[in-house]
């Protein structure tokens, strides 16, 4: 049976996601798996697999710079940080730059985007493909002035996946497109997450690598193919979020820049000021020239054993992003 999506248009919202299949009554249609749902006058999109609501992704001019939040883990419980778009309980209002779950860098071309410079979102396209729906945001990373450094396409891909182990795929290609870029040597960046307090390193939670090392002095700045943050929350069990650095990616395994206090980020360019290293991390692109990125992060029902975060991991690092 053949399948045709239908995108249908409110103002300033635009649903996307409902299967229709040709000769099909109201009744007969087939309940939607991911569905995105773009409301330009809140530059936001709201994503839902199942329906459930999974995460939103917010780019307007509060953002900054654009984030996903909440990040649901099953039951609807969130897995990130609430501050400063809301309060949490127990509080927590340290680093009001990490918002949830976001990718940015601390040094481009001497800019911190980690801190203060704003990316802007310049457009967004949604589609769906076989098994997920996928936001694709035209950024801008811009200096103090306004001016652009440089462009990037994110895609975002949202898998439809059961609420106890769910996949968002980060697909980022950079590109110089006003002269040369240079990602400096910083501890700050580059994909990041902030747990949700009662869970982070210093209260329940743990930190823990691809090789089973634990905690945040045992696994900062070590490289790792994946990096998982989980911990138990009062009624719901253990949950936790692993990220996932792709093979193809610059300089994997990556280094991490992670924390007790609730922070976990894959850094490819801090080598002396994350890993500790003697050669200096920083990089440049050439003006015309690209980079891209592959994240997966693995929101997820259990510790990483029960999980199955290193199982997982191997099937994404076969995973070609080539097409």
């Amino acid at each position: 049976m053949r399948w045709y999506w239908m995108i249908f248009a409110l103002p300033a919202t635009v649903l996307l996601g409902v299967a229709v299949s040709p000769g099909e009554s109201e009744t007969e249609r087939q309940p939607p798996a991911v569905v995105l749902e773009h409301d330009r006058e809140a530059a936001r999109v709201s994503v839902s697999i199942r329906g459930e609501h999974f995460t939103t992704y917010h780019y307007g001019e509060d953002a900054r710079t654009p984030f996903l939040w909440p990040v649901n883990g099953e039951g609807g419980v969130g897995l990130t940080r609430n501050f400063p778009m809301e309060q949490d309980e127990p509080r927590s209002t340290d680093h009001r730059h990490h918002r949830s779950l976001f990718l940015t860098y601390g040094d481009v071309n001497g800019y911190d985007h980690w801190h203060r410079e704003r990316i802007d979102t310049e457009s967004i396209e949604t589609g769906t493909n076989e098994g997920y729906a996928f936001l694709r945001a035209h950024n801008h990373w811009l200096d103090r002035r306004g001016e652009v450094l440089m462009e990037e396409v994110q895609e975002i891909r949202f898998h439809d996946r059961p609420a106890s182990g769910r996949f968002i795929d980060v697909i980022t290609t950079f590109k110089a497109t006003r002269g040369d870029v240079r990602f400096g040597d910083d501890k700050e960046g580059l994909l990041a997450f902030r747990i949700r307090p009662d869970i982070q390193g210093n209260r329940a939670g743990v930190l823990t690598n691809d090789r089973g090392d634990q905690g945040e002095r045992r696994v900062y700045g070590v490289r790792s193919r994946w990096m998982d943050y989980a911990g138990p929350i009062e009624g719901h069990g253990v949950r936790g979020i692993a990220v996932f650095d792709h093979p193809s990616n610059f300089r994997h395994p990556t280094t991490w820049h992670v924390r007790d206090y609730g922070l976990a980020a894959a850094n490819p360019f801090g080598l002396r000021s994350v890993a500790g290293e003697d050669e200096d991390g920083s990089h440049t692109l050439e003006e015309g020239e690209t980079m891209r990125f592959i994240y997966r992060i693995y929101v997820h029902s259990g510790d990483h054993e029960q999980a199955r975060v290193g199982e997982h991991y191997d099937a994404f690092a076969k995973m070609s992003f080539d097409d």
